[in-house]
């Protein structure tokens, strides 16, 4: 399985091929005050577990299709994905 430099190399790819105004909210524009703050933190993530949210959440990949795609196990997608979702909770209930 390729490192994680490689892997997030592989999804900026992929994701400058893909028109970015067609992100599901709360990734992509629109969606108010909540999905403005919700890219900050998005934002300041670690650069694979940025992209893995952005790949789950804003372009409806499922786990598997994402472990495919990138060479990634699914373990570690998963891992990323949780520890994303978790930093954008953290921070939602700090405000």
């Amino acid at each position: 399985m390729a490192d994680d430099d490689r892997c997030c190399a592989r999804i900026d790819r992929y994701l400058d091929t893909v028109d970015l105004r067609m992100m599901a909210a709360p990734i992509g524009v629109g969606g108010g005050e909540e999905a403005a703050r919700i890219r900050q933190v998005v934002a300041k993530m670690e650069p694979l577990t940025r992209s893995i949210l952005i790949l789950v959440v804003g372009r409806k990949m499922s786990v598997a299709e994402v472990s495919r795609r990138f060479g990634m196990c699914e373990e570690r997608v998963c891992r990323h994905y949780r520890a994303a979702v978790c930093e954008v909770a953290a921070r939602k209930g700090a405000r």
